[in-house]
């Protein structure tokens, strides 16, 4: 799970030029291959500029997480390898 900073780009949902905190999920063989691939699944989804923050591993069953957005995200990136949530409110530039 990665905790990031992305702008929007190609991305019909959110103005571009905006920068979002996201929240990332993807599966790999370590921490840096899932990171890569987190990074690589938001630029597919029309995100750029993604600067992780922090960073934690998950281990066991996602349906444990209390929040519903949060379970469902790591129930996809299980699913699916990869998944995000991006925050709506716009962050300052020079946060």
């Amino acid at each position: 799970m990665f905790l990031a900073h992305a702008v929007a780009a190609d991305n019909r949902l959110y103005r571009a030029g905006a920068r979002h905190a996201v929240m990332l999920y993807a599966t790999g063989g370590d921490i840096a291959q899932a990171r890569s691939a987190a990074s690589a699944a938001a630029e597919g989804k029309g995100w750029n500029l993604i600067a992780v923050q922090r960073e934690k591993e998950i281990y066991g069953d996602p349906s444990v997480i209390k929040d519903k957005v949060l379970r469902a995200a790591a129930e996809d990136a299980v699913r699916f390898g990869h998944s995000m949530v991006v925050y709506a409110e716009e962050l300052a530039l020079d946060s």
